[in-house]
């Protein structure tokens, strides 16, 4: 069975209540956190199938977060959640494992189509 378990981590509360809820809906189990070491912590107490994450946040930001996931090893699927198009930050987020990005603003729509692309087999 293919967890529908889902994390969610952005600085920003109305991106994680908007997500939570939305996802929440679509029949996902869902935790939102603000921050890259909130999200350390989640994920070293439940396995996430895949992990919303945010790139510009204070502290630890988004890439810094997958350098530290890519060194636990693992295996949740990375979409990168980003107001910023930056090519550069795009290529880095891709070779630290992040599996897409999405650009905000985005629509529910956008995020279940990317959402269906990892549940479905």
């Amino acid at each position: 069975m293919i967890t529908r378990r889902i994390l969610i981590v952005d600085d920003e509360e109305g991106y994680r209540k908007v997500l939570s809820n939305s996802l929440s809906d679509l029949g996902y189990e869902t935790k939102a956190v603000n921050n890259g070491f909130e999200a350390l912590e989640e994920i070293r107490r439940k396995c996430y199938s895949i992990i919303l994450l945010d790139v510009q946040m204070p502290g630890m930001d988004g890439i810094e977060l997958l350098e530290q996931i890519q060194i636990a090893r693992l295996s949740s699927n990375i979409v990168i959640i980003t107001a910023y198009t930056d090519e550069e930050v795009v290529r880095e987020a891709m070779k630290k494992g992040a599996k897409k990005v999405i650009t905000k603003p985005f629509s529910t729509d956008d995020i279940e189509i990317c959402l269906n692309e990892f549940t479905k087999h």
